[in-house]
């Protein structure tokens, strides 16, 4: 076996959830879960644990059945909503224009630095349509998020071709109105939409999008 071909193996495993052993041992890497509600796919990288179903499967006796799940390493819990309302006031001051201020979208981060912090890259290239940023330099990035001003809460074209590896994301949308969040979780190359209180403790000022299954891959 080639050297390519063994780390490969050692990255993807198998497992059968049973009532006695649901879950395995995380181990870094993919692991594909049979269920009895269903094929799981669990991701786990040195930072997080996230696990969504991609698939139906053949109904087997004796198979326990499992729930998408959320896990940080250096946060053990849901993290804190508190943080959504201070996040929300300044998305709503985002626009661009000299005499005529148009909104814009904004991008944010929760990360891990000695507690859970919300940074927003500086010099955001931005419009009402499209963000382009830099990545956090320092700390774990345990969520990224974006707002939608005036529009739905809703993951476009655009940030399905950008989450393809292993992340927890948000979006905001209708923040003048009716403010809205939708989380979902990306596993490389699946995506599973999931309840905003999976990830927070609180909503604070916004409503649950919701799962719109027509979203999920």
């Amino acid at each position: 076996m080639s050297d390519l071909a063994t780390l490969f193996a050692g990255l993807v495993r198998h497992h059968v959830a049973t009532p006695i052993c649901p879950l395995p041992n995380p181990g870094v890497g993919i692991t594909w879960i049979w269920a009895a509600n269903g094929v799981y796919k669990r991701g786990v990288s040195s930072e997080l644990d996230l696990m969504i179903p991609v698939g139906i499967s053949w109904p087997a006796p004796g198979l326990a059945s499992l729930l998408p799940h959320v896990r940080y390493k250096q946060w053990p819990q849901r993290l804190p909503g508190a943080l959504l309302s201070p996040l929300l006031e300044d998305a709503r001051q985002a626009a661009t224009g000299d005499t005529i201020l148009r909104p814009i979208e904004k991008q944010y981060f929760f990360v891990w630095r000695d507690g859970v912090r919300v940074v927003a890259p500086r010099g955001q290239d931005a419009s009402a349509v499209h963000l382009r940023y830099t990545m956090p330099q320092s700390g774990p990035v345990l969520l990224d998020l974006h707002s939608h001003h005036g529009m739905d809460a809703y993951f476009s074209a655009t940030d399905d071709r950008d989450d393809v590896g292993l992340s927890v994301s948000a979006v905001i949308g209708k923040i003048y109105t009716r403010p809205t969040i939708r989380c979902r979780l990306n596993v490389y190359g699946n995506r599973w939409n999931i309840p905003a209180r999976l990830v927070f403790d609180e909503l604070g000022p916004f409503e649950d999008g919701g799962t719109d299954a027509s979203t999920h891959d």
